[in-house]
């Protein structure tokens, strides 16, 4: 990659020339795109943005939809020095208004019209079509590092936080991928990933900027087990990269023949636990494979250690490492307790987020500035053997992973204390033998909620995966010195 240029924009024009005819988007056999294509589209899209007075600087959110005009507003924005934001438009709650009202964008771009709302653009096929068909206009490109994407996640406040990631991030984070994992021309990378969930930037960035060819994969097709099968071994995608609970969720539907095809050469997952059950019950069809495990936060680009999980570890062990950190980190570990091995995972470098959109206090608690250097307190609570691998041990806080999201437990607290008029609530995750393993209990004194009606009321303030999946009735919570509920004393009720 070009070590002047920082605008991915302008780096994907220079990848586009290079790979004029390359496959880069594939969504079937009959419908596959070119760098070439996807270059002259974006363009066309960015002609288009100025027209809707979209310019450098500017904030847009796109409709978390898989086609091949969302692939190129993206390119767009990144060579325009536009923001953009994916959003969940089936996610039907006052979230999402949450969302936008901290976002902020000039434009919400919509492709299913029942999703307009104030402020949207409706993106109906006739006008993508105008757009397709216009001709291209020179379009000045700064060589500049911007902020690309905003990408949200689950506040302890009660409200989402917005991360900030600009090109200059990513660049680290592409070159990365690509001597990790081997990404190169030969590569055919899936995209299960929704796009507004933080395990796309990797599906998105490592490949685009890798000279990869890109197989998205919609949501319908992912639970159709034929269909899937016959999308991936046709296309011969080769690299997998999924949140553990998709595996599990495959495995259930007695789905693994899709890992029958012989053609992956790199698993990788991430997000939550490692799926050690799972891996084992396909390993028979995975033994040419290189199968790792990934970790970071959305704060720091995705990811910030990948561990390979040798066959050895897999079959004797019961908890993976997440690996050694990325080499254009810096870390420490903020031990707890004096000659404790276990601590805090903080980590500096270039790939650290600037912050929170429009959220500057939220920003000062979790980044900080150690020799000029962006640092970030990732709340991970981690330990580190002989050979700097590390392991996550737990949390300094109430943040959890469930089902691939970073959930904080107070901001469905502090929602159920809102809609239900309590003065005191909690959310407890507990394990479990079977998949998921893991599920969401609330925890109250008021004898007026169930499950039914949590699940009614909750429906238009929280996604799905934020809703308890069981009710416990208690007869009165412990309390701290300071008058609020103690978390440890009430979690085994």
């Amino acid at each position: 990659m070009n070590n002047k240029l920082v605008n991915l924009g302008l780096i994907f024009e220079k990848l586009a020339k290079k790979n004029k005819n390359q496959i880069l988007i594939a969504f079937c056999d009959k419908e596959k795109y070119s760098y070439n294509y996807v270059n002259e589209l974006s363009n066309k899209y960015l002609n288009f943005f100025r027209k809707k007075n979209i310019y450098e600087g500017d904030i847009i959110s796109l409709e978390s939809t898989k086609n091949i005009s969302v692939y190129a507003m993206v390119i767009a924005c990144l060579k325009g020095g536009i923001t953009y934001s994916f959003i969940d438009h089936s996610d039907n709650s006052k979230r999402k208004k949450l969302i936008l009202q901290k976002l902020k964008p000039k434009i919400n771009f919509v492709f299913d019209e029942k999703n307009k709302i104030k402020d949207s653009y409706f993106l109906s096929k006739k006008k993508i079509d105008l757009i397709s068909n216009k001709k291209i206009l020179k379009n000045k490109i700064k060589n500049k590092s911007y902020v690309a994407y905003v990408m949200f996640t689950s506040g302890s406040t009660g409200f989402p936080k917005g991360v900030k990631i600009s090109h200059k991030n990513l660049k680290y984070f592409i070159n990365w991928t690509k001597i990790t994992f081997n990404i190169n021309k030969k590569t055919i990378m899936t995209n299960i990933n929704p796009l507004h969930f933080d395990n796309s930037v990797f599906d998105l960035y490592a490949c685009i900027f890798n000279s990869s060819q890109l197989i998205p994969v919609n949501k319908n097709e992912i639970f159709d087990s034929k269909t899937l099968f016959s999308k991936l071994f046709n296309l011969k995608c080769n690299l997998w990269f999924s949140v553990p609970s998709l595996l599990n969720i495959l495995i259930n539907l007695n789905t693994p023949k899709i890992f029958k095809t012989n053609n992956f050469k790199t698993l990788i997952f991430g997000g939550e636990r490692f799926p050690i059950e799972s891996v084992r019950k396909i390993f028979k069809y995975i033994t040419k494979c290189k199968i790792f495990n990934v970790s970071g936060p959305t704060e720091c680009t995705c990811m910030c250690s990948a561990h390979e999980v040798s066959k050895n570890e897999l079959f004797s062990s019961n908890d993976i490492f997440i690996g050694k950190i990325n080499k254009y980190f810096k870390y420490k570990i903020s031990k707890v307790k004096k000659n404790d091995s276990i601590g805090e995972l903080l980590l500096e470098g270039p790939a650290v987020s600037c912050g929170y959109i429009n959220d500057k206090q939220i920003s000062k608690k979790s980044f900080y500035m150690h020799k000029n250097i962006l640092g970030y307190k990732t709340g991970d609570l981690v330990n580190e053997n002989k050979k700097k691998l590390l392991k996550i041990i737990g949390r300094v806080d109430n943040q959890i992973k469930f089902m691939g999201h970073r959930i904080e437990l107070e901001e469905i607290e502090k929602k159920i204390n809102l809609v239900f008029n309590l003065s005191d609530c909690l959310i407890l995750i507990k394990k479990q033998k079977q998949y998921p393993y893991s599920k969401l209990v609330l925890l109250t004194d008021s004898k007026l909620l169930n499950y039914e009606l949590i699940v009614k009321k909750l429906a238009s303030y929280l996604p799905n995966y934020m809703i308890p999946s069981e009710v416990r009735l208690i007869k009165s919570f412990h309390y701290n010195k300071n008058n609020k509920i103690d978390r440890n004393k009430n979690k085994n009720f």
